[in-house]
């Protein structure tokens, strides 16, 4: 399918003027939201936690808390081990014993003399080959410190097996081992830890989890999904890289001269003066801007009127002219080199041209943004040296005229030329590319006589746009 093939098909249409100047509102307004967002604390925040929580290390952590087991962990070992000894009889005689009333009154007790006495006596009456006929002394005395009710008690007691296993265990490293896992499984670490373990959601739980959950409220905030769909927006990011250096609404009612000269910037800087150029049948007059609502109507009529005109031969003279017109330019003001150049016309079928157009110091190269005439509107031609033609006009004649505004756009980079029609491409250059800066120019006028019952013909133009790429 051609460039503009499209123009013929049923299926195809323009986007309308209004969806086009709603699409621009809509616009501003995202482009407004998108650079408060973009400054904004919550973005920043977004940015880290999403790089945070999409990390390989996040991602670990994660799997390794949800594999965690109590089974697996040295508290169930622990916890295990302390048990065992728990279930050990000796340990329990040990524990019994150990915090006992007679265990506390036993070791005061044989510290006494008497106990000493009942030691020494035992030994002799205990030792190997004693004969207590011999010694009668000796076992008559141990006899009655047996009698002795403490003495009787102490010895009773040291007959205990309990008494017995507990210093079976106390000469062991089992009260150490004991004591340590006493302490730590029931210590704040332990229960806090165990807990957490044996919870199945311990998950949510973790800094990790509020990390995670921060991140996705975030993500959900209506701002910060706003940025993101208009990150990936191709008209938002299409406008987005051209930045507004040229704007008149003509909301004031009259022309802004810090804008906008009325003839042709030689007349401006030379003559102070307008004048005609070359076949031109109509002289520029100021006279002929006018303002209704918001919109500039340059007005093309029957006029006599004695102006200057420039003859290649002979210079500077006078005639009479017929007509006179409108033009606005902003070469006094507004040049550029590359960028993106609009405006909202409404035309008509008429033999005058109306044009939207860009020059620079030279008469070439001279670039037609839009040019209409009586057979309709035609957009995309480039003049080169000696006014030689380097890209063809593109017809519109399906392009409805007389009711509408239309925004005829151009965006001019290094690389390329396309033409618009609200938002429409219909043309694109890749070659002989101007590169010089360019000043725009609408003006009405012919090189033909028209029809008087055709006049006046009107150009109306509710604003103009001028942007430059971003750096």
């Amino acid at each position: 399918m051609g460039l503009f093939s499209f123009l013929s098909s049923k299926k195809k249409k323009f986007r309308t003027t209004y969806e086009a100047e709603t699409f621009r509102a809509v616009f501003r307004e995202d482009e407004e939201l998108f650079l408060r967002v973009q400054k904004s604390e919550e973005l920043k925040r977004f940015q880290m936690l999403e790089e945070e929580v999409n990390s390989s290390a996040f991602k670990r952590r994660k799997k390794e808390i949800e594999q965690l087991s109590y089974k697996n962990s040295e508290y169930y070992k622990a916890e295990k081990q302390y048990k065992a000894l728990l279930r050990q009889s000796k340990m329990r005689s040990y524990l019994l014993v150990n915090v006992s009333q007679e265990l506390k009154g036993y070791e005061q007790f044989i510290q006494s003399p008497e106990y000493q006495e009942y030691q020494k006596l035992n030994v002799i009456v205990k030792s190997v080959g004693f004969d207590k006929r011999l010694h009668a002394a000796e076992y008559l005395a141990y006899k009655r410190i047996l009698t002795q009710p403490k003495v009787s008690a102490a010895v009773k007691f040291e007959k205990l097996k309990r008494f017995k296993e507990y210093l079976e265990v106390k000469s062991s490293d089992l009260p150490e081992k004991f004591e340590k896992l006493n302490a730590f499984v029931h210590s704040d670490e332990f229960k806090e830890d165990r807990k957490y373990l044996l919870d199945k959601n311990r998950y949510k739980t973790t800094e990790d989890y509020r990390l995670k959950e921060e991140y996705e409220r975030l993500k959900k905030h209506p701002d910060i999904v706003k940025y993101a769909t208009l990150l990936h927006d191709p008209y938002f990011n299409r406008m987005r890289k051209w930045q507004l250096v040229f704007e008149d609404d003509f909301e004031q009612g009259r022309l802004d001269t810090t804008k906008w000269i009325t003839r042709y910037y030689p007349g401006e800087r030379f003559l102070n003066d307008t004048y005609g150029v070359g076949e031109d049948v109509q002289l520029f007059t100021p006279d002929n801007i006018s303002f209704q609502g918001s919109a500039a109507t340059l007005t093309f009529r029957k006029e006599s009127i004695i102006g200057k005109y420039w003859d290649p031969k002979l210079g500077i003279r006078e005639k009479r002219y017929e007509y006179t017109s409108g033009l606005i330019s902003t070469a006094a003001v507004f040049r550029q080199r590359y960028g993106r150049f609009e405006a909202k016309i409404k035309l008509n079928h008429s033999p005058v041209t109306a044009c939207f157009w860009m020059l620079g110091d030279a008469h070439v190269p001279h670039v037609e943004i839009m040019k209409c005439q009586a057979d309709g509107v035609s957009m995309g031609r480039i003049y080169r040296r000696k006014m030689e033609t380097k890209s063809d006009i593109q017809p519109l004649k399906e392009l409805p005229l007389g009711n509408d505004y239309y925004i005829f756009t151009l965006e001019w980079t290094e690389e390329k030329m396309t033409w618009l029609v609200n938002d429409t491409v219909v043309k694109e250059v890749y070659e002989d590319i101007p590169d010089e800066p360019m000043y725009v120019v609408l003006s009405l006028g012919t090189r033909e006589v028209p029809a008087d019952k055709h006049l006046p013909v009107r150009m109306d133009i509710d604003w103009v746009r001028g942007y430059r790429l971003k750096r």
